[in-house]
């Protein structure tokens, strides 16, 4: 009961003592909920299928930059390839499973919790870190739309706006780190072709608010360099394929199409995320507001940054440069996908975090005790019902065993050298029939 008072009088100060214990646990959470039954989900089509496809058939001819689908090459799936080169490196160092197949998307999404705790402990504290890395590694759409659990890029495209954000941040007081920039933007491109705007948009408001642009003009150099460098290299050996081919469609569909009209009927209002953030996550946005009601903290509190070093203007310019970009961005475009909000996740993630914490600041020690236990509850309601969704989901929309690709992977030994009619095959179930 002593260390229940202390939780309810000074929610900080107890996450400070415990730390350690709680950092890993909620660690521990996340690689459990990105690697149970990872290998016993079916094969999504879009996209998860043409990645797994052609990272498959890279393995089997060897040939890493003219990439192929169903042997002819692919201009269907025009995106540049880090993620395929990413999938067809696991396979070959692990076998074509499907543990190897979302290996890379499962990593990074660990890493992105890890991150945004070790950064959120240094910049506001430890109960902000606790509560955003359990947010994050129980927030549904994080792990299962487009994202963690699946072989597509939106889990890396999220690391690497997180890893943009912390390097800015990180260069405040040392320069060369903006010579870090380069690699990530060349990696935002190389996954997702035009989502590099996300991570660029944060690099230019920051930069510019500071001033730092021609201070720091040898480090952005150089994060030039080193963000034309790999770029072009992929850019010329992918034209000596098919003399520039391929990026009439990636231009074409990545950077103009997607933005000005609404690709394959995937349109809605300009109040479509955040329909999609309340329909996925609302029992960390419910259990925010009940902890919010129950602890009545004032709003000058609850708004505050209470950031432990820096000066907090410019933490707040980098905080609503990240919320900017990763929220108003995909908003903007025409063409709308539930999972072009998952860059988004972490920086909701840390809101939360910083909301709840800063709720027990505001006004924790000073409300009745059962205000605080029922605080206290609510939390773990709400990771209660996060992990429900993430299982129930699982075996009820997932699973292998009671999907044609789950009859594939049974019968494989009678299958093998024997042709396999039906009217209408999958993406998914034409990988699986093959392998």
């Amino acid at each position: 009961m002593a260390r229940l008072g202390n939780l309810n009088g000074d929610l900080e100060r107890w996450c400070e003592r415990f730390y350690r214990p709680l950092s890993i646990a909620c660690l521990a959470l996340a690689v459990f909920n990105l690697g149970f039954r990872l290998d016993q989900e079916v094969v999504t089509t879009w996209d998860e299928s043409l990645y797994a496809t052609t990272a498959a058939e890279i393995v089997k001819s060897g040939q890493w930059i003219g990439t192929t689908f169903h042997g002819a090459l692919d201009y269907y799936n025009a995106k540049p390839p880090l993620n395929v080169w990413l999938i067809a490196v696991s396979f070959k160092l692990f076998g074509l499973n499907l543990w190897s197949l979302r290996l890379a998307s499962a990593f990074a999404t660990w890493v992105t919790v890890a991150v945004l705790q070790s950064w959120a402990r240094r910049v506001f504290g430890s109960a902000v870190a606790i509560l955003s890395s359990v947010v994050l590694g129980t927030t549904f759409a994080f792990l299962y739309v487009h994202s963690g659990r699946s072989a597509n890029p939106d889990a890396l495209l999220a690391l690497v706006v997180l890893l943009t954000v912390t390097t800015l941040w990180r260069a405040s007081e040392q320069p060369w780190r903006l010579v870090w920039l380069g690699p990530l933007l060349a990696a935002a491109f190389l996954l997702k072709g035009m989502a590099v705007l996300m991570p660029l948009s944060i690099v230019v408001a920051v930069c510019g608010w500071r001033g730092i642009i021609a201070a720091a003009r040898m480090p952005l150099l150089s994060a030039t360099l080193a963000f034309a460098a790999p770029i072009a290299g992929w850019v010329v050996a992918r034209m000596n394929v098919d003399r520039g081919t391929f990026f009439r469609p990636l231009f074409r569909v990545d950077f103009i199409s997607g933005v000005t009209t609404a690709l394959d009927g995937h349109k809605g209002s300009p109040f479509y995320y955040l329909d999609v953030l309340q329909r996925d996550q609302y029992d960390w946005l419910v259990a925010t507001l009940l902890v919010w009601l129950l602890l009545y903290p004032t709003a000058r509190t609850v708004l505050s940054v209470g950031a432990r070093h820096r000066s907090s203007v410019d933490l707040r310019v980098l905080l609503a440069s990240w919320l900017a970009a990763t929220l108003i961005i995909p908003t903007l475009m025409s063409t709308k996908l539930a999972w072009y909000l998952n860059p988004f996740y972490p920086v909701f993630a840390l809101g939360i975090g910083l909301a709840v914490s800063r709720s027990w600041t505001g006004n924790g020690t000073g409300v009745a005790r059962w205000r605080r236990v029922g605080a206290i509850a609510v939390l773990g309601c709400a990771i209660v019902v996060a992990e429900s969704k993430l299982l129930w989901y699982s075996y009820h929309k997932r699973d292998l065993q009671s999907s044609v690709q789950g009859m594939l992977l049974a019968e494989k030994v009678r299958l093998r050298g024997r042709r396999v009619y039906r009217s209408d095959w999958q993406y998914g179930d034409q990988l699986l029939a093959l392998t």
